[in-house]
């Protein structure tokens, strides 16, 4: 990013600790962490700390590598992920890139807490997290998607791990005036148990209109139905309104993957309809970032080897490493978070709630 004003540069530099240079560095970087090129990325975040170990975008984009890595077997623990992500929060408080992620990996302690059964702490951790959340409001009060990770937390979570439904009302009353489409998912998250959510999503698309988004969740809500064949109707619509939609094709192929770990019998059926879908995905338009590419090329050789076509299996698996060894190892695609340049701010959203 070029600084066109003196005084704003000036002002970065007071305010943040991002010194001459180092912001180029941060962003070269990122730009070699998406490339595939993940130890070249870590090295050079290293020789910025090691220069200025206050440098808040370097501490920030060093705990989205540590994240990736996680996930990838980069050998790496989410308390590597917190130092970074508390220096950053520490050097520049009222960033609200850095509070909103900070605020996010709050609540992955928390969930690692829950998968883990450690209950000691569970609540006083959701906790924190929520007050984290509620910085990043403080910050900007116009920012939905923590106001929507507020109403899913209080929302979902019993009081004794730290739900409270007052205060889950309150932040989607509050989303309902702020934004049509967080409102209606905030709405959707506090439906009772039950509740045809087809028939809510396609509801609000007759109030809102056939928006990509709502064109989304009406599809999730077919694939929580088993409903593939409409679902995928209703993705095609919205990645035909909006090319970068074309992330749920992913969702689609891990519907089917799912479909067979909960009953191997289905594998002749489902992992063809799933291989497809990865596919699809593989040659959409915008091409996918080499993550993306290298995740989804793992996941196909994992479809063919458990298929029983070892070679294949072994070829797509190489040429997925090949694009970037640390490739996210998890069922759930990678969050988009991690993939936007770090000076800017985030609208990502991913449930801890759902797997869609």
């Amino acid at each position: 990013m070029i600084f066109f004003l003196l005084s704003f540069f000036i002002a970065v530099i007071a305010g943040n600790g991002e010194k001459h240079g180092n912001k180029k560095d941060v962003m070269k970087a990122y730009e070699l962490r998406i490339s595939g090129k993940v130890d070249e990325a870590k090295f050079l975040l290293e020789q910025v700390i090691a220069k200025d170990s206050t440098n808040a975008m370097a501490h920030y984009e060093m705990a989205r590598l540590n994240f990736y890595l996680l996930t990838g077997g980069g050998g790496v623990s989410l308390d590597d992920i917190n130092t970074h992500i508390n220096k950053a929060v520490s050097s520049d408080p009222d960033n609200v890139i850095y509070a909103y992620y900070h605020a996010i990996i709050g609540f992955m302690n928390a969930y690692m807490g829950m998968q883990m059964g450690q209950e000691n702490k569970l609540k006083e951790n959701v906790i924190e997290a929520c007050e984290r959340f509620e910085k990043v409001i403080s910050i900007k009060p116009d920012y939905v998607e923590p106001m929507l990770y507020l109403v899913e937390i209080y929302g979902q979570l019993p009081p004794e791990m730290g739900g409270d439904s007052l205060k889950a009302v309150y932040y989607a009353e509050t989303l309902a005036k702020t934004d049509a489409y967080y409102g209606a998912r905030a709405r959707a998250a506090l439906l009772p148990t039950g509740t045809d959510l087809v028939k809510f999503w396609e509801d609000q698309i007759g109030l809102n209109g056939r928006t990509p988004e709502f064109l989304r969740q009406v599809g999730i809500a077919c694939l929580f139905n088993d409903n593939a064949e409409q679902a995928e109707m209703y993705f095609a619509e919205a990645m035909k309104a909006d090319a970068s939609e074309n992330l749920l094709m992913l969702d689609l192929g891990r519907y089917h993957v799912m479909k067979v770990m909960q009953d191997k019998e289905l594998a002749a059926e489902e992992l063809p309809l799933a291989k497809e879908c990865f596919e699809k995905y593989l040659y959409t338009k915008p091409e996918p970032i080499v993550p993306m590419k290298a995740y989804t090329l793992g996941l196909m050789a994992r479809i063919e080897m458990f298929s029983g076509n070892q070679e294949e299996g072994k070829k797509l698996m190489e040429e997925a490493n090949a694009l970037d060894k640390y490739f996210s190892k998890a069922s759930g695609a990678p969050g988009q978070l991690l993939f936007e340049p770090p000076d800017k701010i985030c609208h990502h959203y991913f449930s801890f709630f759902s797997p869609f």
